[in-house]
């Protein structure tokens, strides 16, 4: 069976992520649906973005969860990529579901802000209904209360518990801590880099003096990628958090002992590099697979996943996804609706 190409954020190799410019170029790179993340902000919008932090994708420092919409609405969140992309704004989930209407299949990741966001479930899931793409929608979420909350609403909904190790939230070349103000010379970037990164990256939350007030981006960057995590698990010190990913080794089997049912599971593509038994792993236990890329996704990175045959690939490159799928010929098109 031919896999599933799901464009991650859209085409964001080529255009701003998680624009309506992405979506829809995704489509015309051959992909059969794509990635999108989901917030709500201070006024009650569902937005489609993935950092809470405007500053990296706008240069205007902001914090969606605590910023309402028509503030929001005046940033450009397309000129970071490229001048050609300017004035590209934030686009509403409502938005974003139109232009999932000539998709096989959208991801949309639901993405709680700490312990605020419970709505999120409910909100998103009538918004699919009232766009008529319950039979097309995976929701998604590292935050598994949050997809308990899926299946009690609405059973029939497919659903994705996804997974990362946390250093990788932080793990980024030099180029992109050169971006925040570091230089590849400079010991924060090793420290950051590090098997400790988290730990590091919360003493200097504790303490931002210590940097000067240059690397006032990295400091919000920083805060970002934690509060993502005391998002996933609310309530929970760092020391916990990290306790938890440590349950998570065995992420299979660790999915598989949820008190509700998930469709797929979506670890990031090394988990299924690390463990050439992950796919069929995951078979026996009923779910399908999803895997998902951390960076720029190679080339080879993706030749490797389809050699696993999970049931799609989400990537930064559909169109290289494609080309490859292509030059294989293992899939007709006849296969295309398997």
């Amino acid at each position: 069976m031919r896999p599933l190409i799901i464009a991650h954020r859209g085409a964001s190799h080529l255009a701003p992520e998680n624009t309506l410019t992405a979506f829809r170029l995704a489509k015309t790179l051959g992909a059969d649906g794509f990635e999108c993340d989901v917030q709500i902000t201070r006024d009650r919008h569902l937005v489609v973005a993935h950092d809470y932090l405007t500053d990296l994708k706008t240069g205007v420092h902001g914090n969606i969860p605590d910023m309402d919409f028509d503030d929001l609405r005046q940033l450009d969140f397309g000129k970071w990529k490229s001048p050609e992309f300017a004035g590209e704004k934030i686009p509403t989930f409502e938005e974003v579901l139109e232009a999932a209407q000539d998709f096989r299949m959208v991801h949309i990741e639901l993405k709680p802000y700490l312990d605020r966001d419970e709505e999120i479930v409910d909100r998103v899931i009538d918004a699919v209904l009232d766009a008529g793409l319950e039979e097309k929608a995976v929701l998604t979420s590292f935050e598994y209360g949050t997809l308990r909350r899926v299946k009690e609403r609405m059973p029939q909904m497919a659903t994705c518990a996804m997974t990362l190790s946390p250093e990788s939230q932080l793990s980024q070349p030099a180029t992109f801590w050169e971006k925040l103000g570091l230089k590849k010379t400079d010991p924060l970037v090793e420290k950051l880099s590090s098997p400790q990164a988290l730990s590091e990256a919360a003493a200097l939350l504790e303490d931002p003096s210590s940097l000067d007030e240059e690397n006032s981006v990295l400091i919000y960057y920083l805060k970002d990628r934690l509060d993502f995590l005391y998002s996933i698990f609310p309530g929970m010190s760092l020391a916990e958090i990290l306790q938890q990913y440590y349950y998570q080794t065995d992420f299979v089997n660790y999915v598989s002992q949820f008190g509700f049912p998930v469709d797929y599971v979506g670890p990031e593509y090394h988990a299924f590099f690390r463990d050439k038994d992950l796919v069929s792993n995951a078979h026996a236990h009923g779910f399908k697979v999803a895997p998902w890329p951390v960076g720029v996704d190679s080339r080879d990175d993706l030749r490797q996943l389809f050699r696993l045959d999970p049931e799609l690939v989400v990537t930064n490159k559909p169109e290289v996804a494609v080309s490859i799928l292509t030059g294989l010929g293992q899939w007709d098109e006849s296969s295309k609706e398997g």
